[in-house]
């Protein structure tokens, strides 16, 4: 294989060149060709992700009523009940 820039003989395969010191050879893969092999990817190009919108005062009162919810789970867990 030879240098894509110089031409001068790579037999090691060196990803850069020793003469020019230029990278040797082409890439294989491009970044698009890696992403589209993903299952985000396909999510992305179906448009299969939804991004819904709320209130900030909703966002808000579920929080508070998930973490109600957890701080009463935590709470009966440390508790011994007879």
């Amino acid at each position: 294989m030879n240098c894509q820039h110089c031409n001068e003989p790579n037999p090691e395969g060196y990803f850069y060149c020793r003469n020019c010191e230029q990278r040797a050879s082409a890439p294989k893969f491009t970044v698009n060709t890696i992403m589209r092999d993903t299952p985000m990817a396909t999510a992305i190009r179906k448009d299969q992700i939804n991004f819904g919108s709320k209130s900030m005062g909703d966002h808000i009162k579920q929080v508070q009523k998930k973490n109600a919810e957890e701080r009463e789970k935590k709470i009966n867990s440390l508790i011994k009940w007879k």
